[in-house]
C-alpha cells in the first residue's frame, strides 16, 4: 500500500538517480558529495564524518505538518487483478506416472492439483501449495499421501489403474483503490557554504525533480505540483545554509488481496471424498498462500528500472546497492 514513506523514497530515488547521470557528464558535480535522504537531518550528519563541517551536502525530504488534504476518489470500489505470479512447478503426466519438476527455486513456487479417476468413476483429488524450500520429491510424497494407494519413487508418483491429471496455479493480486489523498512534502538543501545553496537549489528544482509525474517504488505514479521555495537563514552563525523547496504531491492509497488460482472445478471441490463450496478452503488454503514472499517477488519485478540499483539504508539515505559498487 502507497503511503508517506514510499513517496519520500520515490521523491530521494528519483532525485539521486538523475544526480548520478548529471555527475557522470560534469566534473563539477561529480566532485560533489551530496546525499539524499527520505528523512530528517540526523545529529551525526553535523558531528560525524561525512558531516556539513566536511562540504558535505545533503538533501532531505520530509512531510508538512498540516499539509495533509483528502481528494476526492471515483465512485464506486471496484478491484482490479494488478499482478499475476506464474508458477514455479511443472508436473509431466505420462499414464499412469506423474513427474515432478521445479522450473527455478523462487520463493511462493505455486499450487499442484492432481485429480485420479479411478476404473471404477471414483473420482479423487490431491492438492499441495508448494513451499519454496521442497524437493521434486517432497512435493511428490505431499500429493501421495491425499491419494491411497498410490507410490513415489524419487520425483514420481504411480498409481495402480486409472487416469492422472493435473492442473497447476500461480498467484494473483486484486487491488482496491480506498483513498486518494493530496500531502505537500519539504524537500530541503544543507550546505555548509552561501554559494552552493543556490546552485544546489536549482539544480533540484529544473532538473532533479519531475515536472509533473513521479515514479514511486510500488510501480505506481503520483502527481506533483510545485509550491514554491525559499530560504532559511536562522542557522548562518552556524556555517549552515538551507533552502526549502515545497512540493503537494497526489497519491492513491489501495487495499490489496492475493489469491490463489483456481486449480480445480467450477461450483464445487471435491478432496477426501468432501464437496466444499467454491471458494471455501477445505485446509485454510488462504493462510497457506505466503503472502510475504509474494509482495518480496512484487516489489523487484515493479520497481522503476532507474531505482533498481539503488536503495535506501535505515535512516533513509540513498545509497548505491553493493552488487552495483
Amino acid at each position: 500500500m502507497t503511503d508517506l514513506s514510499h513517496v519520500m523514497r520515490g521523491l530521494a530515488l528519483c532525485c539521486a538517480t538523475r544526480f548520478s547521470e548529471i555527475a557522470a557528464s560534469s566534473s563539477f558535480w561529480s566532485a560533489q558529495k551530496i546525499f539524499f535522504r527520505a528523512g530528517p537531518l540526523m545529529p551525526s550528519d553535523l558531528f560525524a564524518s561525512p558531516s556539513l563541517r566536511e562540504a558535505v551536502c545533503y538533501v532531505t525530504i520530509t512531510a508538512l505538518p498540516g499539509g495533509y488534504e483528502g481528494v476526492q476518489t471515483p465512485l464506486g470500489q471496484e478491484w482490479k487483478e494488478t499482478l499475476r505470479v506464474p508458477p514455479a512447478v511443472s508436473v509431466e503426466i505420462r499414464g499412469r506416472t506423474a513427474r515432478v519438476s521445479l522450473i527455478s527455486r523462487r520463493a511462493a513456487p505455486g499450487i499442484v492439483s492432481l485429480s485420479w479417476i479411478r476404473a471404477n468413476g471414483e473420482h479423487r483429488l490431491a492438492r499441495h501449495v508448494v513451499g519454496d524450500r521442497e524437493t521434486a520429491h517432497e512435493i511428490a510424497q505431499y500429493l501421495a499421501l491425499q491419494l491411497n494407494e498410490s507410490t513415489v519413487d524419487r520425483d514420481e508418483l504411480t498409481v495402480p489403474e486409472g487416469d492422472l491429471g493435473v492442473t497447476i496455479g500461480g498467484y494473483g493480486r486484486s487491488v482496491c483503490l480506498t483513498k486518494r489523498q493530496s500531502q505537500i512534502f519539504r524537500l530541503s538543501v544543507w550546505t555548509s557554504t552561501g554559494e552552493m545553496r543556490p546552485v544546489l537549489g536549482d539544480l533540484l528544482v529544473s532538473r532533479l525533480l519531475p515536472q509533473d509525474w513521479l515514479a514511486l517504488t510500488d510501480g505506481r505514479q503520483a502527481q506533483i505540483v510545485f509550491e514554491g521555495e525559499d530560504d532559511q537563514d536562522a542557522m548562518q552563525t552556524q556555517s549552515l545554509f538551507r533552502r526549502d523547496v515545497r512540493l503537494r504531491v497526489i497519491f492513491d492509497r489501495y487495499d490489496s488481496v492475493w489469491s490463489p488460482q483456481m486449480v480445480t472445478g467450477g461450483g464445487w471441490i471435491s478432496s477426501n471424498d468432501v464437496r466444499f463450496a467454491f471458494d471455501t478452503a477445505p485446509d485454510m488454503l488462504r493462510a497457506e498462500i505466503p503472502v510475504e514472499a509474494l509482495e518480496t517477488l512484487a516489489a523487484l519485478q515493479e520497481m522503476p528500472l532507474a531505482y533498481r540499483g539503488w536503495c535506501t539504508d535505515g535512516d533513509g539515505t540513498v545509497r548505491i546497492k553493493p552488487q552495483f559498487v
